[in-house]
């Protein structure tokens, strides 16, 4: 619905909020389209919705890159080792800050991933007893969120880390080493390198990437904090082991689950890439302000933020990523180039074999066979990038589209339904909706 917005984030010439809540108005009647599958026995219709495919505040679509990117984290890329979730975030101007300069969250990351390595990597040596650290090789996952509660700009991040190290002691079999003896202590003196390697940014990290237009510090401005994001000092001493707050962050490390357990891991991997709310969650109140429902009470009991559309919409707009600013980032072992990738990732179940034959059989010392095992190979350490929708709903909701809800027989897509006219008509009946007059017509006869 709000998919139109991703454009002010852009830059593609929205140069007023006005202009930006007109674009979000005039998109609602074309993302709405869908497929229509028909079942084959008895006639019955299913509609299933397309994706807009923007950088918009869209929950359908954002609930469907979750879903999507967890799967994919899951049998593909994290090992069956133990995880642990590492909470920064920055109750300050720091948090608002890095909601649009994107090369200073690129260096905030980096130094928050190597300084938790770094971490690691000691606990690993002394836990394991070990002469060096040189072959020990972690693991970190990092998805930044930039939304509050109340939808407001608030930049932290979620980082999941293996808790341990890899051991590269011997190459071709890399054995994994847990730790064992993480402590509040040891989360202080992370939170005191990074903050360390942060203050060392900036002086050159005044590049100008921060600018943004007038509408966007509008939006910006909108977002900001009504209320302290974070418990105060005195707060933090009552607060549950593995939190501590110090050199003005706040570091969170209480969360694990075993790698062993793939779906738990993959409720985590949705928690970190969740939506920033809900279609169910957002309600009209009768006096036209916005009401935006929490999942659970805040500290002091808050339930629920109202606010006017205005400010809803210009909430949205600064939540929308700058172009160029990844939000799913890797490190350690988990980054592409890492020699050690591709010996600790998942393997899939092989796939069956082609059933294509070979239109030209070579000759010489390279045959059919061979060919064959080659293609397999390729096929096996390629991983996908994108999941169907059918697969996403039978993995998420346990929804088949392919078979009848009703007698179990099999669907089939009939049509596409993606014009305005056309939406109307299946949603209201076969007429659709008469078009609006156009203002200021003057009526032709009078009647007396």
């Amino acid at each position: 619905m709000f998919g139109a917005l991703g454009g002010l984030g852009a830059g593609e010439g929205h140069s007023t909020f006005g202009q930006v809540v007109a674009d979000a108005a005039r998109s609602v009647m074309t993302r709405e389209a869908s497929a229509v599958a028909q079942c084959q026995r008895c006639g019955d219709s299913l509609r299933v919705p397309f994706a807009c495919k923007s950088r918009g505040i869209c929950p359908s679509c954002m609930g469907r890159r979750m879903a999507e990117t967890a799967a994919l984290l899951v049998e593909h890329r994290l090992p069956a080792v133990p995880w642990r979730q590492w909470v920064l975030s920055f109750p300050g101007p720091l948090a608002v800050r890095l909601g649009y300069d994107r090369a200073l969250l690129g260096r905030v990351c980096q130094q928050f991933a190597a300084r938790v390595m770094q971490t690691l990597r000691r606990l690993t040596k002394r836990t394991h007893g070990l002469a060096r650290s040189a072959a020990l090789h972690p693991g970190v996952l990092i998805v930044v969120q930039r939304f509050r509660n109340d939808l407001g700009l608030f930049v932290h991040l979620h980082a999941l880390v293996t808790d341990g190290c890899f051991d590269a002691s011997d190459p071709d079999e890399p054995r994994f080493r847990a730790i064992t003896e993480l402590s509040d202590e040891h989360l202080v003196h992370t939170l005191q390198r990074v903050h360390a390697g942060i203050a060392a940014l900036e002086p050159d990290h005044d590049d100008g990437d921060h600018e943004v237009d007038a509408a966007m510090a509008a939006c910006v401005q909108l977002a900001l904090p009504l209320r302290a994001a974070a418990p105060s000092p005195a707060e933090a001493g009552s607060a549950s082991p593995l939190l501590v707050t110090a050199f003005g962050m706040q570091l969170h490390a209480a969360v694990t689950v075993d790698g062993r357990d793939r779906s738990r891991l993959e409720r985590l991997c949705r928690y970190l890439l969740r939506p920033p709310f809900a279609l169910d969650a957002v309600q009209r109140t009768p006096d036209g302000q916005v009401r935006v429902h929490f999942k659970k009470p805040t500290r002091a009991g808050t339930t629920y933020a109202q606010m006017t559309p205005d400010t809803f919409l210009a909430r949205l707009c600064a939540l929308v990523p700058p172009p160029g600013a990844h939000t799913v980032r890797y490190y350690g072992v988990l980054a592409g180039h890492h020699a050690l990738r591709s010996r600790i990732t998942p393997r899939p179940d092989e796939p069956p074999p082609p059933k294509q034959l070979a239109l030209f059989v070579p000759h010489g010392p390279l045959e059919l066979p061979a060919i064959t095992s080659l293609l397999e190979s390729q096929l096996r350490s390629t991983a996908p990038h994108r999941l169907s929708w059918m697969t996403l709903l039978a993995r998420v909701f346990r929804i088949d589209i392919s078979v009848c809800a009703r007698c179990r027989g099999p669907m089939r897509v009939t049509r596409a339904v993606t014009t305005p006219e056309q939406i109307a008509a299946e949603l209201r009946g076969a007429r659709p909706p008469p078009h609006p007059e156009p203002p200021g017509q003057l009526l032709l006869f009078s009647l007396g």
